[in-house]
């Protein structure tokens, strides 16, 4: 498995098994080099661009989701389970049937009490943490 990602999150990538490929200028050839020419599915998380990076790659639209870009899945004609469809017992269900089976890690990259939402909105949006950005009560 290859995860797209800045230099700063790659030890971690490397410690749950995933080839970390450095995300900016060239990132097509890098993915192309660590999969050895072949991806065969794309997860999107991301956006800005990374619909038509997987285009790229040869990834058939099928193979393809992003959680992140609905016009350019739309337009390529891929799946966007990361939307409201993900709400079904059907597609909710592999994943629940895996965490029963292992212990899934949820890192959290920072906390905030309710007076600071707009703060970590701010974080949220800037889209560079590692883990999840949570309120407490």
């Amino acid at each position: 498995m290859i995860g797209l990602a800045s230099e700063p999150h790659h030890a971690w990538l490397e410690k749950h098994g995933v080839l970390p490929v450095t995300c900016g200028p060239g990132t097509a050839e890098r993915i192309r080099e660590a999969s050895g020419g072949r991806v065969d599915a794309f997860i999107d998380t991301i956006g800005e661009g990374c619909a038509a990076l997987a285009v790229e790659l040869c990834v058939r639209p099928a193979r393809i989701d992003t959680i992140r870009d609905g016009k350019a899945a739309t337009e390529i004609g891929a799946p966007t389970y990361g939307e409201g469809a993900a709400a079904s017992a059907v597609v909710l269900g592999e994943p629940a049937r895996l965490a029963a089976r292992c212990r899934p890690e949820v890192p959290i990259a920072r906390t905030h009490p309710p007076e600071a939402v707009q703060e970590a909105f701010r974080a949220l949006e800037r889209r560079h943490t590692h883990g999840k950005i949570v309120l407490r009560p």
